[in-house]
């Protein structure tokens, strides 16, 4: 999984670099994703990296939910698109659930955006 500078297609380069992080994070920690974008999901449960990150994007905002391999919701992270991440892509993730997991991934992808 490297980057793809394409993908997702409507956003510009520091979301999407932390776009595919986040969802590298998610899958290595074996999980599908579903994609909301704020009224539909776009995909769910999916555990193919092109096809969630083809899935991202379409309107200004997505909600990922990773799930386990139970199948059972592991939380929430709400992205908005363009929000002033080109200093800082971590800003590009505006939120997430509040657990250990969340909070594990989250910090992840901070540290490999950070370097």
């Amino acid at each position: 999984m490297g980057y793809n500078p394409k993908l997702p297609e409507y956003c510009n380069i520091a979301d999407r670099l932390a776009a595919q992080c986040l969802i590298s994070e998610l899958l290595a920690a074996e999980c599908t994703v579903t994609i909301n974008d704020g009224e539909d999901d776009c995909l769910e449960k999916s555990a193919d990296y092109t096809e969630i990150l083809q899935a991202m994007s379409s309107s200004g905002e997505d909600v990922v939910v990773p799930f386990d391999k139970d199948g059972n919701s592991m939380g929430w992270f709400y992205l908005i698109y363009d929000n002033g991440s080109e200093e800082n892509p971590m800003i590009l993730i505006s939120d997430y659930t509040a657990n250990s997991f969340c909070e594990l991934i989250w910090n992840k992808v901070d540290e490999q955006l950070s370097v």
